[in-house]
């Protein structure tokens, strides 16, 4: 491995300036969520990983049931910070969800 590589590693940085404009359109989201899924190395090649991209209302519909689910568990003193971070996640564009098929 190169130093560099090591360096970017090792200063990488999550900046949560997160807006609903995407420069890039949603159908080149899409693309690149599939391509990276597809040739995503896997134990014994069984491309087990899959993905479920979701943008526009379907992307609001997931940040509202994830709040509501909260609510119910969150106690109603801690429940405002709570409120607060999955807000700053509905405040995206869309939400990519990955997961593994176990039955790969």
């Amino acid at each position: 491995m190169t130093k560099d590589f090591l360096l970017a590693i090792q200063n990488r940085r999550s900046y949560y300036n997160i807006s609903k404009h995407s420069p890039i359109p949603d159908e080149r989201i899409v693309e690149l969520v599939q391509f990276a899924v597809k040739h995503c190395p896997s134990a014994y090649n069984s491309q087990s990983g899959r993905a479920a991209v979701l943008l526009g209302g379907e992307h609001d519909a997931l940040w509202g049931i994830v709040l509501e689910a909260l609510r119910a568990r969150v106690p109603a003193e801690k429940f405002s910070r709570t409120a607060a971070k999955i807000a700053g996640f509905a405040a995206g564009h869309g939400t990519v969800l990955f997961f593994e098929d176990q039955a790969a």
